[in-house]
């Protein structure tokens, strides 16, 4: 199975974003803003509740009171961290990261993870780790094993797991463990055996050549394998419902040829030539799949489908109890997507033309458009922060009823609904217009004029008020 959805995982993990996200990233409360502008350069907004500043492109801000969450940026993707009052996540380049989670019973826990120092910290020093890789490191709680070790890796490693222990020196090619029910040893290329009592059996000589065991044995059907590799691969079941076999078969390209079938969940797959014909089906888990490449291909599983015509134009879709979805990606030029999120009876529709033109419309009901989006894929916060910069036309519906458009960088802003106006040109000239007051600022204050019902007043050199 894991084979049969690796390609799906992979795109919706690197062309999407999250499905379901319970924290915004920007101001997004239906109450009426106060909103400060300079250029596209700076960018200020305070809602009740919310609060968010933009440095572009250097660093941005946002937080939300009610659950006392906050999102930070510095030269997004470089760097990004959120934070509640339970949890924080940091991320540098995605390459470095960082997690804390609060407790009640043992309070902070902290876990770095970076391709050189590892570290983490708990309430106790034996919840503490450290390590610098490949020298030495001692990781608890990681990859699903309670404890991790390493000397000069790939030297000496030793990783537990519950009773069960092991040790590898050079590893992958020396290797042994063991506990009460399992029983492991390898001595790559020439021996090796991984037993668990009543769930497997597997062993192999002169690996990857050849290798046989069985699998399942706590299943009500178990499996048996055998692999002369590269040339021949089998796998059977032991009452005969399930039959497998492959003819010349490498990793990531497939088989020359391999067909399987399997009676109980009338499953049948069949692939020719490597990768370039597959077909499937499980009538069970609802699985179909035609793949011609390059030119065509079909995959579903239960309620997720994808198309593609050739290796560029894709077609997505969703239809699950909580979510409805169509995206269309014709890489890298147009992305269109569609979700529908049943429970809350929203929508969101997004389209990109790049590079030249971008479409948001939220879930929340914010309406954003823009020419000129350099950023190939779709990533609202990324498109945030920069897209002023080199945006010729912006366009803003907001879902507190206000409108904004600007032109050529923000050199020219305005704001209004329906009782208000405010423009903005930078470092010329700053009107507002509400039903209290209409304001005129020339040089950002060095001199300007402030009308009320009562009196006007008029500023001179910032400070002085007449």
């Amino acid at each position: 199975m894991i084979n049969k959805n690796l390609v799906l995982i992979l795109f919706f993990l690197v062309c999407t974003e999250s499905l379901f996200s319970e924290y915004p990233f920007k101001p997004v409360s239906p109450y009426p803003s106060e909103y400060k502008q300079f250029w596209f350069l700076y960018q200020s907004e305070k809602r009740l509740g919310e609060e968010e500043q933009i440095f572009r492109p250097f660093f941005s801000t946002y937080k939300e009171t009610k659950s006392n969450y906050r999102y930070d940026t510095f030269l997004f993707p470089i760097y990004y961290s959120e934070k509640t009052d339970y949890w924080r996540v940091w991320s540098f380049l995605f390459f470095i990261s960082g997690t804390e989670t609060y407790h009640d019973d043992i309070g902070w826990d902290e876990d770095t993870l970076s391709p050189f120092l590892i570290w983490g910290k708990g309430e106790t020093a034996r919840e503490s780790y450290f390590g610098f890789f490949p020298l030495f490191g001692r990781l608890r709680g990681k990859a699903s094993y309670s404890e991790l070790n390493f000397t000069l890796f790939p030297l000496y490693s030793n990783w537990k797991y519950k009773n069960y222990n092991a040790h590898g020196i050079l590893w992958p090619l020396i290797m042994w463990g063991g506990s009460e029910v399992r029983n492991d040893l390898r001595i790559l290329p020439f021996y090796s055996h991984k037993i668990h009592k009543g769930k497997y059996e597997r062993y192999s000589i002169l690996w990857p050549f050849i290798q046989w065991g069985s699998i399942n044995e706590d299943k009500r059907e178990p499996f048996t394998y055998k692999m002369f590799w590269p040339l021949y691969l089998a796998k059977d079941s032991e009452f005969g419902n399930m039959k497998a076999r492959a003819f010349l078969w490498f990793p990531i390209f497939g088989s020359l040829f391999s067909y399987g079938y399997d009676k109980r969940t009338h499953e049948k797959d069949l692939n020719i030539l490597f990768f370039l014909f597959q077909y499937g089906q499980n009538d069970d888990e609802d699985y179909r799949k035609l793949i011609l490449f390059p030119f065509y291909g079909y995959y579903r599983f239960a309620y997720k489908e994808t198309r593609f015509f050739t290796p560029f134009y894709f077609r997505l879709s969703t239809d699950s109890y909580h979510l409805k979805s169509s995206e269309t990606y014709f890489i890298p030029f147009w992305w269109r997507t569609n979700r529908t999120y049943v429970q809350w009876g929203r929508e969101e529709n997004y389209y990109k033309l790049w590079p030249l033109f971008r479409w948001h419309e939220d879930r929340e009901g914010n309406l954003t458009w823009n020419l000129l989006s350099l950023f190939p894929i779709k990533s609202e916060l990324v498109e945030r922060i920069w897209d002023p910069v080199w945006s010729i036309i912006e366009y803003q519906k907001l879902s507190n009823g206000e409108k904004r458009l600007s032109f050529l960088m923000r050199l020219y802003t305005q704001r209004w609904n329906e009782e208000e106006l405010h423009i903005h040109v930078p470092l010329l000239v700053e009107y507002s217009s509400t039903p209290e007051k209409t304001s005129y600022q020339f040089l950002y204050g060095l001199f300007g004029l402030e009308k009320n019902k009562d009196k006007t007043t008029v500023q001179i050199f910032w400070w002085i008020r007449l």
